[in-house]
């Protein structure tokens, strides 16, 4: 199969776009060459999601089409599915897309270019929906360079020990697993040299990293390692996405001392009811997680804090939605985003009574997006005037945009910058929710 052209089609997460980009470098390291026209493509990869019915029914439907509307002008590339709605459709997921030869979990994965081997000389479907061990973290070979050249996802732990009684991913991604410390450590040092300049590390609940090691606080020693180790780079860090109940005053403290850590902290509170939270599984209060919100603001002053939402949540009751509403007004959030409840087979909450209505739960969340879209009027209306430092990492033409360090990206029209570039801006004016602004030249 070596000297085969692919082609890479990923829905959801930032872990799946990690997980395309590792595996994308996989395969060109056995022989393969990514291409970016699906229709050319020997080899169709399709990494999939699990997390909302819709997001899975979408991508069913997506693959379905591509086969179909190949097989109409003769093409029959090998198609392989792989992911999370693989791990948890298993043969169901067979029967409806029955173009597929060769569906496979979250485990293995790393293996697909020896899968298409084996069906290349067998001309066996070929199905492998084993979950990951205890102790499987993949090993990081690289990755092929993402649209932007400037950022590329790191991931630090796989998998999820939390079960919020709404979430498939513990039952798809299998318990969480920590990278070593000096792995990540040579992958960062990989990643420099590979000319990048912002690393996001990823996991699930990316502040609970050592915990399945042992280290209670080994989130904390791994940004004081990169700290020490990479003082003298001007890399930037991120890290998504942080779980308000293993969130810890100790980790603001550190972004603050840090020159590498960017202030932007993705928070999901998820509801704002208390009874819900506990329905939930959450294992935190509205007051604790307001704790943290409030810590974050009066320790770092210039962070950003985002944070996702679920709307419809079985019996939750209309004072449990204002409760809602009241803490997104008290939070006061840069980023949000938000969802209906999608029941997933399997989770605890499957079976719960209550189920609203669909019309109830779309009128919640257009009310709540309402109010989260005024907060974010005023806010941007409060960056006029102010100056801001911005990583460069998109261009179209003569116009540039970037990203501060609390995640607030700024439109720069007809200006002559390059990829990477970190400049000063003064913001001179919001329109349409975007951020527009200029160089400062002194």
């Amino acid at each position: 199969m070596a000297n085969k052209t692919f082609f890479v089609e990923t829905y959801g997460c930032q872990m799946n776009k990690s997980r395309s980009e590792h595996i994308a470098q996989v395969m060109v390291q056995n022989g393969y060459h990514l291409i970016e026209d699906k229709k050319r493509a020997d080899i169709l990869l399709f990494n999939t999601c699990a997390v909302r019915e819709h997001a899975s029914e979408k991508a069913i439907s997506n693959i379905q089409k591509t086969i179909k509307d190949l097989n109409k002008i003769s093409r029959h590339p090998i198609i392989v599915i792989f992911g999370c709605m693989s791990q948890f459709l298993k043969n169901r997921l067979v029967q409806r897309v029955p173009g597929a030869q060769i569906v496979i979990g979250t485990s293995n994965i790393e293996q697909i270019p020896q899968y298409l081997e084996e069906y290349t000389r067998k001309k066996k479907k070929i199905l492998d929906f084993n979950l990951p061990s205890t102790s499987q973290v993949f090993d990081e070979r690289g990755y092929l360079r993402n649209s932007s050249q400037i950022f590329t996802f790191l991931p630090i732990t796989y998998g999820c020990n939390n079960f919020c009684s709404y979430c498939v991913v513990p039952y798809t991604t299998g318990p969480q697993r920590s990278k070593p410390l000096l792995t990540i450590l040579k992958e960062i040092e990989k990643i420099i040299q590979d000319g990048y300049q912002e690393i996001i590390l990823l996991g699930q609940n990316v502040n609970s990293y050592g915990l399945d090691l042992g280290l209670k606080n080994g989130f904390e020693v791994l940004l004081q390692t990169i700290d020490q180790n990479f003082h003298d780079s001007s890399i930037w860090i991120r890290f998504l996405t942080s779980h308000p109940k293993d969130m810890r005053p100790s980790i603001v403290d550190i972004v603050k001392n840090s020159p590498l850590m960017t202030r932007y902290f993705h928070l999901p509170i998820q509801s704002g009811s208390d009874r819900i939270l506990a329905a939930m599984n959450r294992g935190y209060t509205r007051d604790h997680y307001m704790g943290l919100v409030n810590y974050i603001r009066q320790t770092l002053p210039d962070s950003g804090i985002g944070t996702d939402i679920i709307i419809g949540f079985p019996g939750e009751t209309e004072r449990d939605f204002l409760d809602t509403l009241d803490i997104v007004q008290e939070a006061q959030f840069e980023q949000a985003y938000t969802y209906i409840y999608s029941s997933r087979s399997g989770t605890a909450a499957y079976q719960l009574p209550d189920q609203l209505p669909l019309a109830e739960k779309k009128k919640r969340l257009q009310l709540l997006n309402q109010t989260l879209s005024d907060i974010h009027q005023i806010k941007l209306k409060a960056w006029v005037g102010k100056r801001a430092k911005i990583m460069i990492d998109q261009i179209e033409g003569l116009n540039a945009s970037g990203r501060t360090t609390d995640n607030q990206r700024i439109f720069l029209p007809n200006s002559n910058l390059f990829l990477g570039q970190v400049i000063s801006v003064v913001v001179i004016n919001t329109l349409k929710g975007k951020l527009y602004g200029e160089l400062v030249l002194s």
